[in-house]
């Protein structure tokens, strides 16, 4: 899936750019070894520390504290603010609970992902939970995004 998705994006001329909390630049490192990395990859950026959020990105303390650093409302903030540091066709930020010591409740459990797609105007928002250690839920969130990347391009060619 993910060699499939990134010969799709070299051969549409897709550029990519990251805003990774959870995942702590792990989605631009496995994009960046990939043999189409020079023809896709604009860049990441890494805002596992709560500051980071607040100062590099400007995302207000009030929406973090309201919805909490993990969350789908934070997550599409991060592409809002993001876009103005790096510049490409498509985004993709994540935030979720990779390990214990986060926002995690009986509603979202430690393995909880949010991430969101921006591509041609529009925003495609992801929720799902993985199981297994935090090696194993890095490889399954990479899975599935770029699967929905794969979709995303495909439906919007239509």
């Amino acid at each position: 899936m993910f060699n499939s998705c990134c010969k799709l994006l070299a051969q549409e001329k897709i550029k990519i750019a990251f805003f990774e909390s959870a995942s702590a630049g792990y989605l631009a490192y496995r994009f960046s070894v990939s043999p189409y990395s020079g023809d896709i990859l604009i860049g990441s950026l890494v805002s596992y520390d709560l500051r980071v959020k607040e100062n590099t990105l400007h995302i207000s303390p009030e929406l973090i504290e309201k919805y909490t650093p993990e969350s789908m409302q934070v997550t599409v903030e991060m592409i809002k603010k993001g876009k103005e540091l790096l510049h490409a066709d498509l985004y993709i930020s994540c935030t979720g609970l990779l390990k214990k010591g986060g926002s995690e409740t009986q509603e979202k459990p430690v393995g909880t992902f949010f991430y969101s797609i921006y591509y041609k105007d529009n925003f495609y928002n992801f929720r799902r939970i993985f199981k297994g250690p935090p090696s194993l839920k890095l490889i399954q969130l990479l899975y599935y995004i770029t699967q929905d990347i794969k979709c995303i391009i495909s439906d919007n060619k239509k």
